[in-house]
């Protein structure tokens, strides 16, 4: 008798992507053989984003193409949709169950036959929280969640109605699973969560992030600890003192959303632009060549001429290393959808995203460019697209380099390794080098 298989598809965030593992991971311990996306299943589970318009309609795309790639497949959808996209989706037959982010931790249950296509789903739900993983699939750093959920209901987010309010992972938890996936050969990992800054505030006997960050760089054989983001506010000055830690990447991503205050007011995000810079001072003070990252919505509502001007001075002050640009999503159920009036033409977005978008690739180009005749230390991913004779990796910043594979088994001996590599020349989109010390040939990750 054939196995049988199964295939994962993931949309959105880093919190999508660590649920699809937890997932994955139970669904093949049920005997599932995995296949890739692209191939025929016997079920495919699609864990499904809402951020945007555009997000929803490629979810169905998805979901639409599995139904194609084999009309006798079961397909299961999960995660951020809203009640007009989970319509949509429910009108394609092979779509076997339909739910949100709760129904997660329930998709092995569902799969393994506890109750069939149609019948309500068991009221005795596990948690989110229940989920947990022990590798990466092939990835060579790991995402650990630690954070669910939002209560600052943003002007243009729909976050809170889909993932509930802020909500925090036990402690233990979070040691536990990064103890196994040390022991598993993960040297990095990602602190992940939808509101992170709001790590321990829903506790019966409250803690802050820090007080979990102190414990993380504790546990053995970690190596490097990367934030996938935090708001301007959360940099405190304990938080200053534990990120001199080296074990902390010099990344920090943290969203900006928009350089005037007028509009930051009326996305009600709750930080000034003074308060972002008291925050990027405090970084570039205490660090040198810290690589800042940042999201800006353009075209929100009420945005004015000069409010955009404003955003492009301040991107161009605070010097990112990289602006992830997205033109204004109107979804409906938000306080933005209500200021119909105040709408920037679609155009106009386009353009003002166009301009961003030029200042984006000139401030990451003259970043990489200090790097020049500088090692760095880089996390092997595998080889570049196109080219064995290359290996390709993650330093610290957030910088991708390229380097010479010293033999045809070097994908096998050094992926998920930290090797030293100095820095030749500046390529398209990243670095590129030659091997600065002996190669350290350590095993990788397991998958």
């Amino acid at each position: 008798m054939d196995s049988k298989t199964a295939a994962f598809i993931t949309l959105g965030c880093k919190i999508n992507q660590y649920e699809t593992e937890a997932i994955r991971r139970e669904v093949l311990e049920l005997g599932y053989e995995e296949v890739k996306a692209s191939d025929p299943a016997d079920v495919y589970v699609v864990n499904t984003c809402s951020v945007t318009a555009q997000s929803g309609i490629k979810s169905r795309k998805y979901i639409q193409r599995a139904a194609r790639t084999n009309p006798q497949a079961r397909i299961v959808v999960v995660g951020c949709s809203s009640d007009e996209e989970k319509e949509s989706f429910s009108r394609i037959p092979q779509v076997a169950l339909l739910g949100g982010n709760k129904e997660k931790p329930m998709v092995a249950s569902f799969l393994d036959g506890c109750w069939d296509p149609g019948d309500e789903i068991p009221s005795e739900m596990r948690d989110i929280f229940d989920l947990s993983i022990s590798g990466f699939g092939d990835r060579t750093r790991a995402t650990v969640k630690v954070q669910d959920g939002c209560s600052n209901y943003c002007s243009f987010c729909t976050i809170p109605f889909l993932r509930g309010l802020s909500r925090s992972r036990a402690a233990g938890d979070v040691i536990d699973e990064i103890r196994r996936l040390v022991d598993n050969g993960y040297v990095e990992v990602v602190i992940s969560g939808v509101h992170l800054q709001d790590y321990g505030l829903d506790f019966e006997s409250p803690r802050v992030l820090v007080d979990l960050l102190t414990e993380i760089v504790e546990v053995p054989g970690l190596r490097r600890v990367r934030l996938s983001s935090l708001g301007a506010r959360a940099f405190t000055p304990r938080l200053l003192d534990l990120l001199e830690n080296p074990v902390f990447c010099r990344h920090w991503h943290v969203p900006l959303q928009s350089g005037s205050d007028r509009v930051l007011e009326i996305m009600r995000r709750g930080y000034t632009i003074d308060d972002f810079r008291r925050a990027v001072e405090g970084l570039r003070k205490r660090f040198v060549d810290p690589s800042l990252t940042t999201d800006v919505i353009v075209g929100h509502p009420g945005e004015t001429g000069e409010d955009f001007s404003e955003t492009l001075e301040r991107c161009e002050e605070f010097a990112f290393s990289k602006i992830h640009v997205f033109p204004f999503s109107m979804r409906e159920g938000t306080l933005a959808a209500s200021l119909k009036r105040d709408v920037v033409d679609q155009a106009e977005v386009r353009r003002r995203s166009g301009v961003l978008g030029e200042l984006d690739r000139k401030l990451n180009l003259a970043y990489r460019k200090r790097f020049l005749g500088r090692s760095l230390e880089v996390l092997v991913e595998g080889p570049v697209k196109g080219d064995e004779n290359y290996l390709v990796g993650m330093a610290q910043r957030y910088l991708r380099v390229s380097f010479p594979a010293p033999s045809a088994g070097a994908l096998r001996r050094f992926q998920g390794t930290l090797q030293a590599v100095k820095v030749d020349k500046i390529t398209d989109s990243g670095l590129q080098g030659h091997w600065d010390e002996i190669p350290v040939n350590v095993a990788g990750p397991v998958s």
